[in-house]
């Protein structure tokens, strides 16, 4: 089955903030604001894409756009049914369906509860069993107001939400996206969505000297509402490392969706930053918060249809965009954390430990 011919990587590359801006600064939102990222137009025809956090926000908008551009079908992944039933209505109204698509299908997925995540795969493996997953986007994500303990899994809440179970479905996908890529030859694509915020994170915001980084993480006393956000996202650039480590191997060589000039993997994996965009995620913060982040909003806020982009541009990069940190229609550096021997070092410890935490669910 031959698929379209997709962008090639200059066409999806833009033009990058100036020398110096930065990524997590006023300065820097307010010229994301007057640059948002380019529409993608590349077909999507014949390909299966999943999107959690698919009802509202960027998600919706990356749906849509997938919908719109030719996806075979659209899997919108959300906590709570209704609201994606209502999400489909109204994608299928934005592209002028009289009746409802058999292509877009809404399935539930609660990223509190690693149960609900372990069922979401085994069903979405029966949705899928015969094509597999050609690109997965794994968006859902939350930024919580204060501290909470999940009762079922005991992790605190956005540890729960931004890290592990996005780990434990990144790796229960991964034979679902493999599939799809022995049958297209070329690899299928698996994003993630993080934060320039994680560019903010030092090594003093990190406890090294404990016996386990992630339950030293895991204690009230360590709870703030920016830093553990900022941190989750830093933990989502080592889960893209981690799985791009332990979970990509080679599939036979064919085109790939941006040329074939790199050597063959089985799943591409990146992160984007959407930028700071006009969403309600920080829905429940303190007024005083939720005051200042509206004025940022007007002052330098992109919409969820410009933050969307990214995601939809992400998942056509291919072998060119593996393992690395896609905003602004241009790779970004990781930061410190990431890229230096001490953030290496950081990063396969706590990957180890996000790993132990998965496969013991996967038991």
């Amino acid at each position: 089955m031959s698929n379209p011919p997709s962008p090639s990587l200059d066409q999806l590359l833009g033009t990058p903030p100036p020398p110096g801006l930065g990524l997590d600064s006023i300065q820097a939102m307010r010229w994301g604001a007057k640059h948002p990222p380019k529409d993608p137009q590349a077909s999507f025809a014949g390909k299966v894409v999943m999107i959690s956090g698919a009802n509202s926000g960027i998600g919706y908008h990356a749906a849509e756009k997938f919908a719109k551009l030719g996806a075979s079908k659209v899997i919108l992944a959300v906590r709570t049914p209704a609201k994606g039933n209502m999400a489909k209505e109204q994608i299928e109204a934005a592209m002028g369906c009289s009746e409802k698509s058999n292509g877009i299908v809404v399935m539930q997925l609660d990223m509190d509860d690693f149960q609900s995540v372990k069922q979401f795969a085994t069903k979405l493996e029966e949705e899928v069993a015969v094509d597999g997953l050609d690109v997965a986007i794994l968006n859902a994500g939350i930024l919580a107001p204060n501290y909470t303990a999940i009762e079922s899994t005991g992790w605190e809440s956005t540890l729960q939400v931004n890290v592990l179970s996005t780990a434990l479905l990144a790796i229960r996908l991964m034979p679902l996206l493999k599939r799809a890529a022995e049958r297209n030859g070329q690899p299928s694509q698996l994003t993630m969505t993080s934060s320039a915020g994680s560019l903010s994170v030092t090594p003093a915001d990190i406890p090294t000297d404990v016996p386990s980084i992630l339950q030293a993480l895991n204690e009230p006393g360590s709870f703030g509402l920016r830093s553990t956000y900022v941190i989750s996202k830093l933990l989502v650039l080592y889960i893209m490392r981690g799985l791009v480590d332990d979970y990509s191997e080679p599939v036979p060589p064919n085109e790939s969706m941006c040329g074939n000039t790199h050597p063959p993997i089985s799943v591409a994996v990146n992160v984007i930053c959407p930028g700071y965009t006009v969403t309600n995620i920080g829905r429940g913060a303190p007024y005083y918060i939720t005051v200042m982040n509206k004025l940022l909003q007007l002052y330098g806020g992109r919409s969820a249809e410009q933050g969307s982009r990214s995601l939809v541009s992400a998942a056509l990069l291919g072998v060119h965009g593996h393992g690395k940190f896609w905003s602004h229609d241009t790779f970004v550096d990781q930061g410190y954390m990431v890229t230096s021997e001490e953030g290496q070092k950081l990063q396969a410890r706590i990957w180890k430990e996000i790993h132990g935490v998965c496969m013991k669910e996967l038991e």
